[in-house]
């Protein structure tokens, strides 16, 4: 009915009145008290268009209202099912976290953006159930006698000429031109990957850090690849090893070891999730029990 309704004062759903100018929504709103019974425009009561307008802007903004408070109660709920926070660590611009329930969060920036500095989790980050995880070495760590990195990305001939050494790249056109495909290839071939498989997506992070291939590879951040990959094997296991343990047992680095290892890094603590909970129990979101019952895997995670 909406391009069937003339001008006029129409209810928004949230307990004010909307201006509808013949062909869009305005700008104007104006508490009820202060409207009349009619629109601006001719009346409406007769044919019934106005209580079914108001009835469809109202709906609209109840079913709104419904799915968010739907997804706070499954944040809450995934979130005491996720237990204890057994690791943290920054890989590329990404950070990592994996709790001892068998659940993950990563936070990612989009594709393609241009940033130094890793992605923040927060408390709106979703908790996802984690179903693989596998750390994949650089291409530069690969077995003797396989093709290079370079070698894999320039071809054989122009490898061969980058090997040649500084006199003859500086005495041929075609190795000037080659030099910098030589530093991106050797970029390409210290890229690690993190690929973590979970019940919503899958998020395949790399030590890149920015869109610059040449010098924003991380190295380091392979060791927190691995720590991470160890953290996740062991909770999927229902382990409840502590991450430098698996790390230890593995041969990889320990904390002290990785500075991008989110030792520092914490999730949040019992008591703002226990806040949390008791604060979507009192706003009706969560029964009593669901409120017991995520209270009791809180409790259980310690």
């Amino acid at each position: 009915m909406v391009e069937q309704a003339v001008a006029g004062w129409y209810p928004d759903g949230q307990g004010n009145e909307r201006y509808w100018d013949g062909s869009s929504w305005t700008e104007q709103f104006r508490p009820p008290a202060d409207a009349p019974l009619l629109g601006s425009g001719p009346s409406l009561q007769s044919d019934g268009a106005f209580s079914k307008f108001g009835a469809v802007i109202k709906k609209k903004a109840t079913d709104l209202k419904a799915a968010k408070e739907e997804l706070r109660r499954q944040h809450a709920l995934d979130a005491a099912a996720a237990g204890a926070l057994v690791t943290s660590g920054v890989f590329g611009s990404s950070t990592v976290e994996i709790y001892d329930g068998g659940y993950v969060r990563v936070a990612s920036w989009p594709a393609g953006a241009a940033v130094s500095t890793p992605a923040q989790i927060t408390k709106d980050t979703p908790y996802e159930k984690l179903r693989s995880i596998k750390f994949t070495r650089p291409s530069q760590d690969t077995a003797p006698g396989s093709n290079s990195a370079l070698e894999g990305a320039v071809g054989p001939a122009v490898a061969s000429l980058i090997k040649g050494g500084k006199g003859l790249m500086k005495a041929s056109a075609p190795g000037l031109a080659v030099a910098g495909i030589a530093h991106i290839a050797g970029a390409e071939g210290r890229k690690a990957y993190l690929t973590v498989v979970t019940d919503r997506q899958i998020h395949t992070l790399t030590n890149q850090t920015g869109k610059n291939p040449i010098n924003s590879i991380k190295r380091a951040h392979g060791d927190v690849g691995l720590a991470l990959e160890d953290a996740g094997n062991v909770v999927l296991a229902g382990s409840r090893v502590p991450a430098q343990e698996a790390a230890s047992a593995s041969g990889g680095p320990s904390p002290s070891d990785m500075g991008a290892l989110g030792a520092a890094q914490a999730g949040p603590t019992l008591a703002e999730r226990m806040r949390e909970l008791a604060g979507l129990h009192a706003d009706g979101i969560l029964s009593d029990a669901e409120f017991s019952s995520a209270k009791a895997k809180l409790l259980d995670s310690l």
